[in-house]
This record gives structure tokens, C-alpha cells and sequence, in this order.
């Protein structure tokens, strides 16, 4: 007697589950990919697990995405990027540490350039002390300047 299938099998069956670190990468046979947390995949796998496959591919894996709470796809997925922006924003983190181009992934605009700090003033000041412009803040406060020329 042929043994069913689980919910987990069939949806993953044509794919690839690659687990690194922190980070769960499904990929697709022809069907894009995906990146969640290890947290968030293994309790969608313990799900999946507990079901039986119902034999029609594209509904198992519609039904195991379902239970992955925050995603990361690739343009072309079967599944959107969906999640709240911190649960994105953690997810974009922790890809950039992996060493995912974020830019081959479908994230909102403003996660694009999650890994990138953006420094205030103080920045700002010293690239202007590196062009060789004087340091308005260092003028006032040495009391150099015009004032000490004089």
C-alpha cells in the first residue's frame, strides 16, 4: 500500500529547502523563491506536517505558505513579500548578514537599503573637513576664523 503524502512533502516535493543560519531559503522549481525565519518555517513544517496532501501542487503549496507569517520573495514567486514593515525590516537585516542582494528580492523601497547607515551631522562635518572647507562648528568654538586673523 502506497503511503499519502504530507501537506509538507508535496508543497516542498519540486523545490529546495535550504536553511542557513537564522534564515530558511525555499526554492521553487520554476516557481520563483522565497526567504523566512527558521522560526517561522519550522512552525508552518510542523503544520504541514500533520496534514495530508490533497494531490494538487499549486493548492499544498498555496496552503503551506499560508501558515509563514513574515516572507521574502523573489520577483516572479508564486507568493507576494508579505509581513509588518518590523518583521520585513528583520528579515532584510538578516538576509543583508547573510549576504543576500536585497536588490534581487521584492521588498518595499525604504528596506532596499536596510544594511546602509546613514550618519547625521557629524558626517557631514568631517566630509567637509576631508574637501579641506572649514569646519563651520570648529571655527566658533576655537574662536578662529575671521575674527582670529584680525
Amino acid at each position: 500500500m502506497k503511503r499519502t503524502l504530507s501537506l509538507f512533502e508535496s508543497a516542498t516535493g519540486r523545490g529546495r529547502v535550504v536553511r542557513q543560519g537564522d534564515l530558511v531559503q525555499i526554492i521553487i522549481d520554476g516557481g520563483g523563491a522565497l526567504v523566512t525565519t527558521s522560526v517561522d518555517f519550522r512552525a508552518a513544517q510542523k503544520w504541514a506536517q500533520s496534514k495530508p496532501a490533497t494531490g494538487n501542487l499549486i493548492t499544498d503549496r498555496g496552503r503551506f505558505f499560508e501558515q509563514i507569517g513574515a516572507l521574502v520573495s523573489r520577483p516572479g514567486t508564486m507568493v507576494p513579500t508579505r509581513g509588518n514593515s518590523k518583521q520585513l525590516e528583520g528579515l532584510a537585516r538578516l538576509m543583508k548578514q547573510g549576504g543576500f542582494d536585497l536588490g534581487e528580492w521584492m521588498l518595499p523601497p525604504e528596506l532596499k537599503n536596510v544594511g546602509h547607515v546613514t550618519l547625521p551631522g557629524p558626517q557631514a562635518a568631517r566630509d567637509a573637513k576631508d574637501e579641506g572647507q572649514p569646519d563651520p562648528v570648529d571655527d566658533q568654538a576655537t574662536g578662529s576664523g575671521d575674527k582670529a586673523t584680525e
